[in-house]
């Protein structure tokens, strides 16, 4: 166990000591990953030492939880192959599927997942199918979690296969919202679906830390399917500052330091909010499909040195198109927007240039803004 290891645990311990908040998932509340990260990890690392085939036989152990307007607090557990699980519960091939998938270190009860449920069901007659894969995301090492994507995205393409042979649904009616390396998962899947081809992929700050050199091949990719949006929130950090990801790219606030952050919730990591915005602005935007507009870039050199300015001059003006939605609406290019600091986030049709605002890394829990800082380099 590394350093950066055991700084995390240090972290995650004593922020559940000084919080003394419970989290449970129920109406208005959920689980707060934060407080459940550190024994789960260390559950893991000893499950592993006494059974060396445990991360082996990880991918054996991912469930799909199932939400809809029937059952919108508890989730109904789905499994591939099941049939029985999958006609006891509340799942209507008629109504829209939007499968969300959880990154390193989360689980499909975090509040960020529940924010983004209860959006899609605040909506009407959804399949909100929530990944969970926390039997392996719960790992100490990003690097080999990185390895094992592909397998997860081909367990959840036999999973998609089941529903279309027992429910006959409509590939193209199914999004999936990957955060972080949940993005990955997705563009893999995609791949694998072809020539099929899903609905829509929607990448929330898809993961930087060991895909930024993999080709399209190994990560995300805008053939993944009909259409690929990517809302990049912590480009310094965790995310990916790729343009090439996706069919339309969106960098809220350059794609760093959102106003809210830190602290935007106390449910996820503190050094992670940047990176948690996007899962929190994409909830907002399927509420209100045009609550966060933005301004498409003549070209993307200028978001490099953030002196973009809007197309007709001047640092204020009208969106060209709306991010996320839903439904969402295909468009092309990159894209930049601004958020205000408390909800709601967006500012609507007005598009406000604004000057980078510096990562304040770990700031509002350390004195130190380079602790870890060389980790996300890699």
């Amino acid at each position: 166990m590394n350093t950066f290891s055991l700084c995390i645990l240090l972290i995650g311990t004593c922020l559940k000591e000084c919080w003394c908040v419970h989290f449970s998932y129920q109406k208005d509340r959920c689980e707060g990953s934060v407080f459940s990260i550190v024994q789960d990890v260390l559950r893991n690392e000893v499950m592993s030492l006494l059974n060396p085939r445990f991360r082996i036989l990880g991918s054996q152990r991912i469930h799909y939880d199932l939400y809809t307007a029937l059952n919108p607090y508890e989730g109904q557990i789905l499994r591939t192959g099941d049939v029985k699980a999958l006609k006891k519960s509340h799942f209507n091939p008629d109504w829209p599927i939007r499968i969300a998938i959880h990154g390193w270190a989360g689980k499909s009860t975090s509040c960020s997942n529940a924010a983004l449920k209860d959006a899609y069901l605040s909506r009407g007659n959804f399949n909100v199918i929530i990944v969970d894969w926390s039997v392996i995301s719960h790992d100490i090492s990003y690097p080999r979690i990185s390895q094992q994507l592909s397998e997860i995205a081909a367990h959840l393409v036999k999973f998609i296969r089941f529903l279309q042979r027992e429910k006959k649904i409509d590939l193209s009616s199914v999004y999936v919202i990957g955060h972080s390396a949940g993005s990955h998962i997705a563009g893999l899947a995609g791949k694998l679906l072809q020539p099929q081809q899903l609905g829509a992929i929607i990448a929330l700050d898809p993961a930087g830390l060991a895909q930024l050199g993999l080709s399209a091949d190994y990560r995300l990719a805008p053939n993944d399917a009909l259409y690929v949006e990517s809302i990049h929130t912590d480009t310094s950090h965790m995310g990916n500052p790729s343009f090439e990801l996706s069919h339309a790219a969106f960098f809220p606030n350059w794609g760093q330091g959102q106003p809210q952050c830190p602290n935007a919730t106390a449910a996820e990591f503190d050094f992670a909010c940047d990176h948690f915005a996007a899962l929190y602005y994409m909830a907002e935007s399927v509420r209100n499909p045009k609550i966060f507009g933005a301004m498409k870039l003549s070209n993307s050199a200028c978001m490099r040195g953030y002196n973009c300015t809007c197309l007709t001059g001047g640092f204020k003006c009208t969106a060209d198109a709306f991010m996320g939605g839903e439904p969402v609406v295909s468009k092309t290019g990159t894209y930049y927007l601004s958020t205000q600091a408390v909800p709601p986030f967006g500012i609507g049709d007005t598009v406000r240039m604004r000057k980078v605002k510096e990562p304040s890394f770990l700031e509002s829990t350390f004195p130190t803004t380079n602790l870890f800082r060389g980790f996300y380099r890699g």
